[in-house]
């Protein structure tokens, strides 16, 4: 494709480095509820010392850049790991659902382009009591691996956005897709994270130490917890106030 052709696309992937990804594992990292797939990768990325290789450009991104050791960098990125045959986009952006058709349907197309056999997406949801972890499938082969590996299924429900295009989109092709959707109790769920990551493990054969992710969600739990008692204390005697929400 030429520069040209490249630049008059709504999305557009960008290559810095030309990695060989046959036979790679594709994880999405995109934010959703609870984070928990967001926090996941870039956990992955950090740990594994990933090497950034490109990054997905669109002119239609907010103008929102994120900045890391002094300098900006791009909305959203590719890294990936030879060792363990795994890349993963991420990015700390919300994707606007007009940019969601478009950008499932490049990814699929840059999945088949690179020879890339298995995709994990990321979600979240929200269901009081339930597992930490649920999954879904593209297709009937990669319902076979959830089975296999005992993951909680979702046999009905509704899903958006990028992540649940690009899931119909991997439907129609002969690639293993699997989104795993952490639970979320919170905006910023660590230990649903830690279990994305933990299950990611599983299914890739990675080896990598969860339990910083998991002190995080202590740490965090108890924050949470101090803060509603403090909301709740100011309550009492105060019903006619506005408590004050940090």
């Amino acid at each position: 494709m030429t520069d040209k052709e490249n630049k008059s696309k709504v999305i557009s992937i960008v290559e810095s480095k030309n990695y060989n990804m046959k036979g790679f594992t594709f994880i999405e990292g995109f934010p959703d509820l609870g984070l928990a797939g967001t926090i996941g990768s870039k956990y992955i990325i950090d740990k594994l010392k990933f090497e950034e290789i490109g990054y997905i450009d669109s002119k239609l991104f907010l103008p929102m850049i994120r900045i890391q050791e002094g300098v900006p960098i791009h909305p959203v990125r590719l890294y990936a790991n030879k060792k363990n045959k795994i890349v993963i986009a991420i990015t700390e952006q919300l994707i606007d659902n007009a940019l969601a058709i478009p950008m499932a349907e490049e990814l699929v197309q840059w999945i088949k382009k690179k020879g890339i056999t298995k995709v994990i997406a990321t979600s979240g949801a929200r269901i009081p009591g339930g597992k930490i972890v649920y999954a879904f499938a593209s297709n009937e082969n990669s319902k076979k691996i959830i089975l296999k590996n005992k993951i909680e299924m979702i046999n009905s429900g509704l899903t958006s956005g990028v992540t649940a295009l690009l899931m119909l989109h991997l439907r129609d092709i002969d690639v293993d897709a699997i989104c795993l959707l952490g639970n979320a109790k919170n905006n910023a769920d660590y230990l649903a994270a830690a279990e994305v990551v933990k299950t990611i493990c599983t299914l890739t054969e990675m080896k990598i130490d969860i339990v910083p992710l998991l002190e995080e969600a202590k740490v965090l739990e108890k924050a949470l917890m101090e803060n509603i008692k403090t909301i709740e204390e100011n309550k009492v005697g105060k019903r006619d106030s506005t408590p004050m929400y940090i």
